[in-house]
């Protein structure tokens, strides 16, 4: 099953400091992870590692790419790890 730890990040496309995961789920769904600055996450600074979170921002995506309600703030990766696994 994956988990956070499987979590691919990038430099989100507002610039340094902000980061972006992406995780492809066995549904078709996908997370959109991020933090940074004016994100909802811990703390609201420039980091460019995942490590440096202790909550990040969450939106999930439909196969078709369309966001499935709004995006959930301040998320841990435990709460990540169990929506992970409920949209699995």
């Amino acid at each position: 099953m994956k988990k956070f730890e499987d979590i691919k990040w990038k430099q989100h496309q507002l610039g340094k400091g902000n980061i972006q995961g992406l995780i492809m789920l066995d549904s078709g769904n996908e997370l959109s992870i991020v933090a940074g600055p004016g994100m909802y996450c811990m703390p609201k600074e420039q980091h460019n590692s995942p490590d440096s979170f202790s909550s990040f921002e969450v939106a999930v995506f439909d196969k078709e790419g369309k966001m499935m309600g709004d995006p959930t703030g301040w998320q841990s990766r435990e709460n990540i790890n169990t929506l992970i696994k409920l949209l699995n």
